[in-house]
């Protein structure tokens, strides 16, 4: 296999616009013999002559001809190869591509998009939304940059990287002028008593709702909406007699506009979940993939403290387990 350098193409593009050693030799900045010798160079790397010598310059072979018009392509394609090495860099090119699982998504959208196009306005954002084990065989098929999803989701492999992010309070909301706020402190089993909305549920959360509700171990838990859209849930929450387990951070909104209202409880466990940014390990990210990241831990900072007044952040936390 043939390994030529670009310099040589160089060299090789001006002897055959010049067609000249002296000329070429001025043009590349080289000595007429050095320049000389890189040609023979060449020609013996490929058996062919591809020039001509004369009294009065140079002259082309077939095989200079080819060998020329196909140099002009490998240059110029180099040329655009670091060009957009540098405009990735500089964050002028490139794409992002985020998996989202269903309460980072209501955090993060649509500040995240908003906040990053401004940014980085040449930069492709795709978001993939989805549960957390669709979404992490979407990041080993290298589909998506990263994920964040609650980190008790993903199994724990060499090959994924989990960034843990700061624990996001959560409770339990209806509507304002729901029959349980009318009551004061409730006991967790006063849930039961209304249709519970919840996204598709991981394990972990289906066996602390079977144990804080008093669900048997046999029970299916009665959701009369499963939905993995939480914007649709808190819609259906704040229209009916319907109650939502969510993190703070993702109904804030929500209540400081009183479309929510939290249910009030006795003796509550201070529930959380505990978010986390997953990527492929032994992967460098691309810059704008590198950036992203940085934001989104930003804005999911950003609006659990936020949230933290509005669920009474001096409570002992107990995870779900």
């Amino acid at each position: 296999m043939h390994e030529i350098n670009s310099r040589r193409l160089t060299h090789l593009i001006a002897l055959a616009e010049e067609g000249s050693f002296a000329r070429a030799a001025e043009r590349v900045h080289l000595s007429q013999p050095a320049l000389s010798r890189s040609i023979q160079a060449l020609e013996d790397e490929l058996g062919m002559k591809l020039f001509d010598r004369a009294a009065r310059g140079v002259a082309m072979t077939a095989a200079g001809r080819l060998l020329v018009e196909r140099a002009r392509r490998v240059l110029f394609e180099t040329r655009c190869l670091f060009r957009d090495v540098e405009l990735l860099k500089a964050h002028e090119l490139g794409e992002v591509r985020i998996g989202l699982g269903p309460y980072p998504a209501v955090v993060l959208l649509p500040d995240l998009l908003v906040e990053f196009s401004r940014r980085f306005p040449k930069i492709k954002v795709s978001i993939e939304l989805g549960e957390g084990d669709a979404l992490i065989g979407k990041l080993r098929a290298e589909q998506i940059d990263f994920l964040v999803t609650d980190r008790r989701v993903p199994p724990v492999t060499p090959d994924v990287t989990l960034q843990r992010l700061p624990r996001h309070d959560g409770a339990w909301f209806a509507r304002p002028g729901h029959p349980l706020l009318a009551r004061g402190a409730v006991p967790l089993a006063a849930l039961r008593d209304f249709p519970l909305v919840s996204v598709t549920l991981p394990a972990f959360m289906k066996d602390a709702l079977h144990r804080l509700l008093k669900y048997r171990a046999h029970e299916q838990i009665p959701l009369q909406v499963e939905c993995n859209d939480v914007a649709v849930l808190k819609d259906v929450v704040a229209q009916t007699d319907a109650v939502l387990f969510a993190t703070g951070s993702s109904v804030r909104r929500d209540l400081e506009m009183r479309r929510l209202a939290r249910i009030p409880l006795t003796n509550p466990p201070k529930l959380s979940l505990e978010f986390a940014l997953v990527y492929l390990a032994e992967r460098t990210p691309s810059p704008a993939a590198s950036s992203a990241l940085a934001l989104t831990e930003q804005i999911m900072a950003e609006a659990n403290r936020a949230a933290q007044h509005l669920l009474h952040a001096d409570a002992p936390i107990q995870d779900l387990p």
